[in-house]
């Protein structure tokens, strides 16, 4: 089982109102996840489990699973947790799963991309380039490709629909055909995001959810209305991917439709290889005895099981479900102390296949940042016992929280292969965020760079920030991983702060914000009041260290390499604050790295007050960058509340805030806004969708509904 991000607290009083849309849409899994904790022990899904700790038990290499292996390991488990809930007693209730958002990533360097008429564009902005990530916008340059995720204000209908522009020769773009996207008749599916693949091929995901209710006495002989649940219902995710042809603009068609179980951890697309990575948690009789049950009845329900009961299926356009993975496609982790059984799995797919060619691996755990290099794909869980409240009625963190993480390599594009390379275990935990969660991991010349919170207590409130007994030391730990094929596991190079540079990364009490990996370098946000940017060395791995700091009001949520990588320039984007830490407004902020050892702020804009909203703050995709030469034009969607004077109440409006960068001069210019529209009371804007693409002189505006063309 893996940690739900929604269930730590916001990290500032605005930043919790800015994250509260995702806490009101998780509420009924946070409540299900309480539940659960009552039983259970230790989560995580790679091992170490609730004692993985610095210098402790580690995380051990998977184990290819032999006939009958996986089907043992897994009846072990669960013989484990009925032994917890047997131990718990009357206050034992069933294991019942329940999932959270899950959606991992992390925002991008910008970069430039040559269209096949010729056209320089900017695209969706990706953590490492070359390794693109799903969005609702996409562009080929002659064709703009949209996901409407909600079409319409009408309950009935499609679940999504897919718009195709056509671009003329003037870059004005017109709608050439529309696709309705209907997910299962029996679910409530989410379309998220798209990819389009050479070929004239489009990819499109999203998730379903079923609730049905089970008969939970069925052939239980014990079980007793009085032992259940309230309301007995299950969840059954389900990864949806539909396959279209975008051959005819005018008519885009389905050409496959694909559902996988489980949820979907993330993706990614390098050359025509899609790589999706599911978490399937299977609902097994065993989960539903009561805890009174007889040992004899345990031990006849676990003989029953089979490995069909425990493994993921797929369907394809409507047929009998299939096998995703055979037992001997999965990995086992024999250390693994967690009571889970969630089986994690990488499956690629080839696009430019007719029969979209595939392969599938998986191992028994979970899930929970995705982080993927041009060459190898990383998985990482937290593993702990479950959070307590502290005596300031915060979440705690046990002091002993580790992550494990799981290095794959991935074939040639069109090869897809998934070959396991080692595992490995890390000190702390990957933040409150799981936008964010990947963008804690860099791999370079081979080695894996890793930032953790180690903190064991975050804040919530400025009082929580400010106050004499505030959480120290500083929460952020780097480390190094290199891997040892001699017995396939991760080693630990290097940490810091370490015995020989104590320093801390950040000031007592603060929490980590931004990281930003480029080349040797690697640079850290911090903040309580103020906002720390630690500039770190790490061209020797074995002896990474702090080279410089700057101290700026607010803090930066995110960080943009721009213009060569040489050049040292990073684009930051985050809030500002006063001297009281007190958030007053969206910053923009160019900072001059060239000297590691003495960074600059060369620019800085606030726009709005402290309820104004960035696309950053909603979406890792909420921002634009276009690189021209030594200009970098930036787009960035904007939601703010404006007073209307007293007793008159008062307004939003969203605008597409717009500057422009120097890389030669090292400036950083605000322009009019390309666009800006007044909200009425009753009008609802969803700012995660709002997304632009520069192709040439023009900016193409997606708001979910309609695509606007404007002039730079």
């Amino acid at each position: 089982m893996n940690k739900p991000a929604e269930r730590m607290p916001p990290r500032h009083p605005v930043a919790g109102r800015l994250a509260r849309h995702r806490q009101v849409r998780t509420a009924a899994v946070a409540l299900g996840l309480a539940l659960i904790a009552a039983v259970m022990v230790s989560c995580g899904g790679g091992g170490g489990g609730a004692t993985g700790a610095p210098g402790g038990p580690t995380v051990g290499a998977l184990q290819a699973s032999q006939p009958g292996q996986l089907l043992a390991y897994a009846r072990d488990k669960l013989r484990q947790r009925q032994q917890v809930r047997a131990d718990q007693g009357s206050n034992a209730v069933p294991f019942i799963t329940l999932a959270g958002d899950g959606r991992v990533g992390a925002p991008a360097p910008t970069g430039t991309v040559t269209a096949a008429t010729g056209v320089e564009r900017s695209g969706t902005t990706v953590q490492e380039q070359g390794v693109d990530e799903d969005d609702v916008l996409k562009s080929d340059g002659a064709l703009l490709v949209a996901l409407a995720p909600r079409p319409g204000a009408a309950l009935a209908g499609p679940d999504a629909q897919l718009r195709v522009h056509r671009r003329s020769a003037d870059g004005q773009a017109s709608l050439a055909g529309t696709l309705a996207l209907q997910g299962d008749a029996d679910a409530g599916t989410q379309y998220r995001g798209l990819y389009l693949a050479a070929g004239a091929r489009a990819a499109v995901l999203g998730e379903s959810q079923i609730f049905y209710t089970l008969d939970f006495c069925a052939g239980i002989t014990s079980c007793t209305s009085a032992s259940l649940l309230p309301y007995p219902r299950v969840y059954t995710p389900k990864v949806v991917l539909d396959i279209v042809s975008l051959a005819n603009p005018a008519a885009p068609a389905a050409t496959a439709r694909w559902r996988l179980d489980g949820r979907l951890v993330g993706s990614r697309l390098i050359g025509q290889t899609l790589v999706l990575v599911t978490q399937h948690a299977p609902n097994l009789p065993s989960d539903l005895l009561p805890w009174n049950a007889p040992a004899a009845e345990r031990e006849a329900v676990l003989a029953r099981l089979t490995a069909d009961d425990l493994l993921p299926t797929l369907r394809i356009d409507g047929d009998a479900a299939q096998p995703l993975v055979a037992e001997t496609d999965c990995y086992v982790e024999p250390k693994n102390a967690s009571y889970g059984v969630e089986i994690t799995t990488i499956t690629t797919i080839d696009l430019s296949s007719a029969s979209l060619q595939r392969r599938s691996r998986c191992f028994i755990g979970g899930s929970e940042a995705l982080y993927m290099s041009a060459s190898a794909l990383y998985l990482a869980t937290t593993t702990y016992a479950i959070p307590t409240m502290d005596a300031q009625g915060r979440v705690a963190f046990p002091p002993q929280i580790t992550t494990d993480v799981h290095k794959f390599a991935l074939g040639a594009a069109g090869g897809g292969s998934i070959d396991y390379r080692g595992s490995g275990t890390v000190s702390g935990h990957l933040g409150w965020d799981p936008q964010s969660r990947s963008y804690r991991f860099s791999e370079h010349n081979n080695d894996l760079r890793v930032l953790t919170y180690s903190g064991s207590t975050g804040w919530i409130g400025l009082g929580d920030a400010t106050a004499a007994n505030a959480p120290a030391p500083s929460p952020a730990t780097l480390t190094i991983l290199r891997e040892r094929a001699a017995d396939r596991s991760l080693q630990v190079v290097s940490t810091l702060p370490n015995s020989r540079r104590p320093a801390a990364i950040g000031k007592p009490g603060e929490q980590v914000y931004a990281v930003r990996f480029v080349g040797d370098r690697g640079y850290v946000v911090t903040f309580r009041r103020i906002d720390p940017l630690y500039v770190l060395d790490l061209a020797d791995p074995a002896d990474p260290k702090t080279l410089g700091e700057l101290t700026t009001a607010g803090f930066t949520s995110y960080l943009f390499p721009v213009g060569p990588e040489s050049g040292g320039l990073l684009l930051g984007v985050g809030h500002d604050a006063d001297e009281r830490g007190v958030l007053t407004g969206v910053k923009v902020a160019l900072f001059d790295v060239a000297d590691p050892t003495r960074p600059v702020e060369r620019g800085s804009v606030t726009l709005g007050g402290a309820s104004t909203q960035s696309a950053l703050d909603v979406s890792r995709h909420g921002i634009d960058l276009f690189t021209r030469g030594s200009q970098v034009r930036v787009v960035l969607p904007l939601l703010q509340w404006s007073p209307q004077g007293s007793g008159q109440g008062s307004g939003q409006s969203f605008s597409l805030q717009r500057f422009e960068l120097d890389t030669a001069t090292r400036s950083l210019t605000q322009r009019q806004p390309l666009s800006t529209s007044a909200l009425g009371p009753s009008q609802w804007l969803d700012l995660s969708l709002q997304r632009t693409l520069q192709i040439g002189e023009l900016t193409y505006h997606w708001d979910g509904e309609q695509l606007r063309v404007l002039a730079w």
